[in-house]
């Protein structure tokens, strides 16, 4: 094997089980299963932010767009920080400030801090993709890489399905403050679960 490869030497991946790639790459994967919730969730609690903010429809636009700005200008930077860092270690604390900002968001009475707490999130959602593939393409061989790339994606368009429906019904259910609460903890919940399962590469 070619010293630059950038998958693992076969002789270390034969050490593990053969669901521990798996594991590893699809617990990472549930960041961007996360993300794709925080992404689409307006469409679930527009009509109660302007209300409860006082806002109009321009203006929601402009809060919902804070995250995607934040989100566009870490894009630039995540893959120099991944290359630097733990990927794991960027996973759990990206995500715990993705979580954090939906947690403030919900918590708030001020547009101001509204707007800031969408763009932490964003900023934490930008890691989500670039390390989700990073993980797989050190745990997988080249050819595995569609399938395994596929199946994360998929995950992702799985936290969009659930920002529709589900969440509307939580929203109806327990009012937009504590559905996003409840969205909140779930991201620490799935911070704990990378914690246990997913590691940088095999020993």
């Amino acid at each position: 094997m070619q010293s630059m490869s950038t998958t693992l030497p076969q002789e270390q991946l034969a050490t593990h089980s053969k669901a521990q790639p798996w594991i590893v790459c699809f617990s990472a994967a549930l960041f961007f299963f996360y993300e794709f919730i925080q992404m689409h969730m307006f469409n679930a609690v527009s009509a109660d932010l302007m209300r409860d903010f006082s806002i109009d429809a321009t203006q929601l636009g402009n809060l919902s767009a804070i995250y995607f700005y934040s989100n566009v200008l870490f894009l630039l930077f995540s893959g120099v920080i991944l290359d630097r860092f733990s990927t794991r270690r960027v996973i759990l604390i990206t995500l715990s400030l993705c979580a954090i900002g939906i947690g403030t968001f919900a918590l708030t009475h001020s547009l101001v801090i509204a707007g800031i707490s969408r763009f932490i999130s964003g900023v934490g959602s930008a890691f989500c993709f670039l390390s989700s593939i990073r993980l797989a393409s050190r745990w997988f061989p080249a050819k595995r890489m569609a399938l395994v790339s596929g199946l994360i994606v998929t995950m992702a368009m799985t936290g969009g399905m659930v920002a529709q429906t589900p969440l509307t019904f939580f929203v109806e259910l327990l009012g937009w403050r504590h559905a996003l609460l409840l969205d909140a903890a779930l991201g620490f919940v799935f911070a704990g679960i990378i914690w246990t399962c997913v590691r940088d590469y095999p020993s």
